[in-house]
C-alpha cells in the first residue's frame, strides 16, 4: 500500500523518449491539418455534438456509469430515464453542462484561466450539482476526510490545500502559460495535471471526471480543435484496465513518462480518425459538386433519366461493389424510381455512368469511382518516424 507522497514531488519526473517526441509531432500535424480544414457550419455542428457526447459517455463510464449512445439520445430529445437510472443521468448532464461551459468560456468568451484551486472547485462543483447520494462528496468542496482507492492511500485530507496550490503554483512555472506556451508543453501539462489531480485526490468522489475535465480544459485552451475533444477520455475508457494500471505504476514510482506515451498513442489515433471523418464529409461534398456538374453537361436526356443517374452516382459506395439486385434497393429514392422501371433500363443507366467515368465495373457489379478526385502520383510517399 502506497502512503507516501514520495511521488508528488512538484518536479519533471518524465522524459520524452524518441517515440514520445514523435507522437508529439504526429499530434501536432494532425491538428494543423484539421485546423485549415473548412467545415460546413451544419457539419461542423454535428461533429461537435458527437465529440461533446462521446467525451462524456466515456469519462463517466469510466467511473461506473453505463448509459449508452441511444440513452443520452432520449435524454436529450427531453425524455428522462427510469428512475433507477436518473443519477446516471444526471452524471452525464453535469459532465456536458461543464464541457458547454469551458466551450463558452475558451471559444465564445474568449477568457482563459490560470489553472487554480478555485477553477479546480468550480469544475468539481459542476459534475456533483444535484446528483444527491450517489455523489459521496460535498461539490466544491475538498475532503475533508482520509480515503483509499484500491492499494493506493491519497495524502492525508490536511494537505490537500497545501498540495493543491503547489501543484497550481508548480504548473505556472513547469509549463509557462503566460510566455506563449508551445504545442509540446499544453499537451503534456494537460496529461501531468490529470495525473497530479488522480494522486492528490482532493474530493471524496468525482475525482477522475475533474481531472479528465482539466485535461480537456488545457488542451482547448491551448487551440485544439473542439470537435476532438473528446478523444483522450474515449482513449481512457476504450483501454480502461490499462488506463488504471498506468495510474498506479505512475504512484508507484513517480515516473510520468509511460503514462504520458500511453496517454500521447490514444490521441495521436484518435485525431487520426477525426481526420478519416472529416476527409470522407469533404469526399462526399466534393463528390456530389463533381456529379452535379457531369450530369448537368448531358445532352439529349430527360429530367427524369437525369435524376436517375444522380441517384445512382451520389448513392452508390465507392468502398465495395454492388449487384445490380442490390443497387435497385440501395435507397428509398433509387427503389421508387426503378419500381416501375425493368433492369434493362438500370443497366443502360450504369453503363452510361460508367462510359463518364463516374462508376467502375467489374464482373457486373458496380463501385463509385472516387480516384477520380485523387491527384495522380507516381509512388507511395513514406516517412520513417
Amino acid at each position: 500500500m502506497k502512503n507516501t507522497m514520495e511521488h508528488i514531488s512538484f518536479r519533471k519526473s518524465w522524459a520524452l523518449d524518441e517515440k514520445t517526441i514523435n507522437l508529439l509531432g504526429q499530434c501536432y500535424a494532425y491538428v494543423n491539418s484539421m485546423i485549415n480544414i473548412p467545415l460546413n457550419p451544419d457539419y461542423y455542428k454535428k461533429l461537435l455534438k458527437i465529440s461533446l457526447n462521446k467525451g462524456a459517455l466515456a469519462t463517466t463510464a469510466i467511473e461506473g456509469n453505463t448509459l449508452t449512445e441511444e440513452d443520452l439520445n432520449l435524454i436529450q430529445n427531453g425524455k428522462n430515464l427510469k428512475s433507477s437510472s436518473q443519477y446516471q443521468q444526471k452524471e452525464i448532464e453535469n459532465v456536458l453542462d461543464a464541457f458547454n461551459f469551458i466551450l463558452d468560456k475558451l471559444t465564445r468568451e474568449k477568457n482563459p484561466d490560470i489553472i487554480s484551486p478555485k477553477l479546480i472547485r468550480q469544475f468539481h462543483k459542476i459534475i456533483g450539482k444535484d446528483i444527491g447520494e450517489a455523489f459521496e462528496a460535498d461539490p466544491g468542496y475538498f475532503r475533508r476526510q482520509n480515503v483509499f482507492v484500491g492499494r493506493y492511500r491519497p495524502p492525508s485530507f490536511e494537505k490537500v490545500d497545501e498540495l493543491v496550490q503547489k501543484l497550481c503554483d508548480w504548473l505556472i512555472k513547469e509549463f509557462h502559460y503566460n510566455q506563449e506556451q508551445n504545442f509540446d508543453e499544453a499537451i503534456i501539462q494537460a496529461i501531468v495535471t490529470h495525473i497530479y489531480i488522480a494522486w492528490i485526490h482532493p474530493f471524496s468522489d468525482g475525482n477522475g471526471r475533474t481531472a479528465r475535465l482539466l485535461e480537456f480544459y488545457i488542451i482547448l485552451r491551448a487551440g485544439i480543435p473542439d470537435i476532438a475533444s473528446h478523444i483522450l477520455s474515449n482513449h481512457y475508457n476504450n483501454t480502461r484496465t490499462f488506463y488504471y494500471s498506468q495510474l498506479q505504476k505512475t504512484s508507484e514510482t513517480g515516473d510520468l513518462g509511460n503514462f504520458i506515451q500511453y496517454a500521447l498513442e490514444g490521441f495521436r489515433d484518435g485525431l487520426e480518425q477525426v481526420i478519416e471523418s472529416i476527409h470522407q464529409e469533404q469526399t462526399k461534398l466534393t463528390w456530389n459538386n463533381y456529379v452535379h456538374n457531369v450530369i448537368e453537361n448531358m445532352q439529349g436526356k430527360s429530367a427524369k433519366t437525369l435524376r436517375r443517374l444522380r441517384q445512382l452516382a451520389f448513392h452508390i459506395p465507392a468502398h465495395h461493389f454492388c449487384s445490380l439486385d442490390r443497387i435497385r434497393i440501395l435507397t428509398p429514392k433509387i427503389a421508387e424510381e426503378y419500381r416501375k422501371l425493368n433492369i434493362i433500363t438500370l443497366r443502360r443507366d450504369l453503363d452510361l455512368l460508367v462510359e463518364k467515368e463516374l462508376l467502375k465495373v467489374e464482373k457486373g457489379m458496380y463501385s463509385t469511382n472516387h480516384k477520380l478526385l485523387l491527384p495522380e502520383k507516381s509512388a507511395v510517399i513514406k516517412r520513417h518516424y
